[in-house]
C-alpha cells in the first residue's frame, strides 16, 4: 500500500536535488536536542545531514510529531510560497546541519533550473499524505494497529531498497514513536514485545529491524 505514495525513486532524487543545491545556503550546525528556530526568515531550509522532528503542541504540553526529516529533506517551503508561519516547533534528533536558503538564492535557484519546483511541490504533496494517514491510523485503528501502521510507513518512507531485515528506526525512542501515534510509551513498548515475540520485528540495542512486513501490515485496520 505505502510502497505506491512513497516511491523509492522518486524520493531518492528529490533528495538528491535538495543536497545539490544545499550548497548554496548558509550552513547552521545544531547539536541534538536543540531547537532550531529559523523565524521570520523568508527561506528554506535543508536538511544537509542528520534528523529532526516537526512537532506541535497543546497548551498542556503535549506533543504530537507530525514530520520526520532525514538528510536531503527539506522545511518552510510551505511558509515560503503560502506565506504565515506553521506552528510546528522543530528539534534535531541528533547532531545536524542545516543549508539555509535565503529569497534570493532560492529565487536565482528556481531561475536557473525550473525542475526544482516539481520537488519542492513533491515535498509539499509527501507531507499531505503523511499527515493525512497519520490521521487515518489514529481515527480507525486501535493500538496494535496503529503501531504497525507507522513502523509500516516509515519503513517505505525511508526510501531506500524494501529488504526484509531493513532498520527502520535508529532515531526514535519509544516515547517518540507514541507521540507520533497518540498512544503512551508503555503502550508502545508492550506492542512493539509482542511483534518481537510473533518474530514480526527484532530489537537490537534499541534499533527496530522489520523481519517480516508482510505479516505486519495486516495489522493495519484501514483500507
Amino acid at each position: 500500500m505505502y510502497n505506491e505514495y512513497f516511491q523509492v525513486e522518486r524520493q531518492e532524487k528529490m533528495r538528491s536535488s535538495f543536497l545539490e543545491i544545499g550548497k548554496r545556503g548558509n550552513m547552521r550546525k545544531y547539536p541534538k536536542n536543540s531547537l532550531i528556530q529559523i523565524k521570520g526568515e523568508d527561506a528554506i531550509c535543508i536538511v544537509m545531514s542528520g534528523n529532526l522532528k516537526q512537532s506541535i503542541y497543546s497548551l498542556e504540553g503535549e506533543e504530537k510529531i507530525l514530520y520526520l526529516l532525514r538528510s536531503g529533506e527539506i522545511f518552510k517551503e510551505m511558509d515560503y510560497f503560502a506565506g504565515g508561519e506553521a506552528k510546528l516547533e522543530t528539534t534535531a534528533l541528533k547532531d545536524s546541519t542545516i543549508s539555509v536558503l535565503d529569497k534570493r538564492v532560492v529565487e536565482e535557484i528556481l531561475l536557473e533550473n525550473p525542475s526544482i519546483y516539481r520537488d519542492i511541490i513533491h515535498s509539499i504533496t509527501r507531507k499531505f499524505r503523511i499527515a493525512m494517514f497519520q490521521m487515518l491510523n489514529m481515527a480507525f485503528s486501535d493500538s496494535i494497529g496503529k503501531v504497525a501502521d507507522t513502523l509500516v510507513r516509515l519503513y517505505y518512507q525511508e526510501g531506500e531498497e524494501m529488504v526484509q531485515g531493513k532498520k527502520i528506526n535508529d532515531r526514535f525512542t519509544h516515547e517518540e514513536i507514541a507521540n507520533l501515534i497518540g498512544c503512551s510509551r508503555v503502550t508502545v513498548t508492550r506492542v512493539l514485545n509482542r511483534f518481537k515475540d510473533e518474530n514480526i520485528i527484532n530489537i537490537m540495542n534499541g534499533e527496530i529491524v522489520i523481519k517480516d512486513i508482510e505479516n505486519l501490515e495486516k495489522y493495519i485496520r484501514w483500507k
